[in-house]
């Protein structure tokens, strides 16, 4: 019997919810990054890595990373969640941030994922300010739908994890 675990990294419960349901679609094992080893996943077939994005990177990665040779033989999956991952160009500088060497091959799903203004405090909140004025400092005809969208979420909060997202990748892990 193949086994499969779901190992995730979540700063804000976002990735933790998908790694659940994700879990529970599949029957795998499940682990926070941060209670997890290698060890832990050596009888595993597969092992699927969710983690939110931040800045661009994935936390948490480099748990990926660092157990690569540990891993060998095994199918690695990895799922990112945030907000603005539905803009193609967001996905694509998340995988080349992300996923360098012997890592390309690896297969990311995107998934969109909250933002509560009243729980974000430090560094994430500066950043969000800054991605907020960079947006902002366009001209109204230049800012895209999607960039309103995220601009609202800032400001207002949006929640929008969905258990229905995980079907494809879902279907993926049991191929």
């Amino acid at each position: 019997m193949h086994r499969t675990a779901v190992v995730y990294c979540s700063k804000y419960g976002s990735t933790k919810r998908y790694a659940e349901w994700i879990a529970e679609e599949t029957g795998a094992q499940l682990y926070a990054e941060k209670e997890c080893s290698s060890r832990d996943l050596q009888d595993c077939d597969t092992i699927v890595f969710g983690g939110a994005i931040h800045a661009g990177g994935i936390l948490g990665i480099k748990f990926i990373q660092k157990n690569l040779k540990q891993f060998a033989g095994k199918r690695i999956i990895v799922f990112a969640v945030g907000l603005n991952v539905e803009d193609e160009q967001n996905q694509q500088q998340c995988i080349e941030i992300n996923f360098k060497k012997k890592m390309k091959d690896i297969p990311c799903f995107f998934l969109r994922g909250a933002y509560d203004p009243p729980r974000i405090s430090g560094f994430d909140k500066k950043l969000m300010g800054m991605v907020r004025k960079m947006i902002a400092g366009k001209k109204n005809s230049e800012i895209t739908e999607q960039e309103q969208e995220l601009l609202k979420a800032i400001d207002e909060g949006a929640d929008y994890v969905d258990r229905r997202r995980i079907a494809e990748l879902v279907r993926f892990i049991k191929e």
